[in-house]
């Protein structure tokens, strides 16, 4: 059993989230046959465009997805996500109930969907995608003639963002303790950046819940 209960990220927190955009999940509505459409996607984030950015990828051309641009798109980040078991909770190893729950971060980003076949706008975009994950690979090495085939094959896909909308399910709603206590187990299982983001995240949160319980508590038994 897996109670979900996750927290908005602030506006500013998921918008500095776009930034990291790795492989991410286009979706789609098909304009005819109004059928959900999903393509993972390696997209790279341009700040400049509009009032929230827009990510920028391609797809391969036979992929028709590149033409549903009548409806609204969204693209999905996934941030670190992991099954976080009642055993890891100090309050559970001292005798209180709880269930089985999973952590999880993700942002949510809407747009119109514009499609490019121009094989500038295509060869600066790889450009831009291969140089961000690769320094190391020289584009200007593939002979002329055989990029120009290669970008023939694609069609690139440019979201220009006009919401976003994040989630951050960390364990928010439990004792500092119980935080540190996943956290750790965490750790344990190799899960350092999930455990780093429940610190900075969910701690100071907790922390805050309890102090303002503290505060009413001691005001009520003044």
């Amino acid at each position: 059993m897996y109670v979900p209960r996750h927290f908005q990220m602030s506006p500013a927190d998921a918008r500095a989230a776009l930034a990291s955009v790795r492989l991410a999940d286009l979706v789609t509505v098909d304009p005819e046959t109004l059928t959900p459409t999903v393509t993972p996607v390696p997209f790279v984030y341009d700040p400049t465009v509009g009032e929230f950015g827009a990510f920028q990828g391609h797809l391969a051309r036979p992929n028709t997805q590149w033409s549903h641009t009548t409806h609204p798109a969204l693209v999905v980040m996934r941030g670190e996500d992991a099954y976080v078991a009642p055993a890891w909770y100090p309050s559970y190893r001292s005798g209180t109930q709880t269930v089985p729950t999973w952590n999880y971060e993700v942002v949510q980003a809407t747009g119109r969907l514009v499609a490019h076949t121009d094989a500038e706008w295509l060869e600066n975009h790889v450009r831009a995608l291969s140089g961000r994950h690769d320094a190391t690979y020289d584009l200007d090495g593939v002979d002329r003639t055989s990029l120009a085939g290669m970008l023939r094959a694609l069609v690139g896909v440019e979201i220009i963002i006009t919401a976003v909308d994040g989630k951050s399910k960390l364990s928010q709603n439990r004792s500092t303790t119980d935080i540190e206590g996943v956290a750790e187990s965490l750790e344990a299982v190799g899960r350092e950046r999930l455990a780093d983001r429940m610190r900075s995240v969910s701690v100071p949160y907790a922390a805050s819940r309890e102090d303002a319980v503290e505060v009413a508590r001691t005001r009520r038994d003044a």
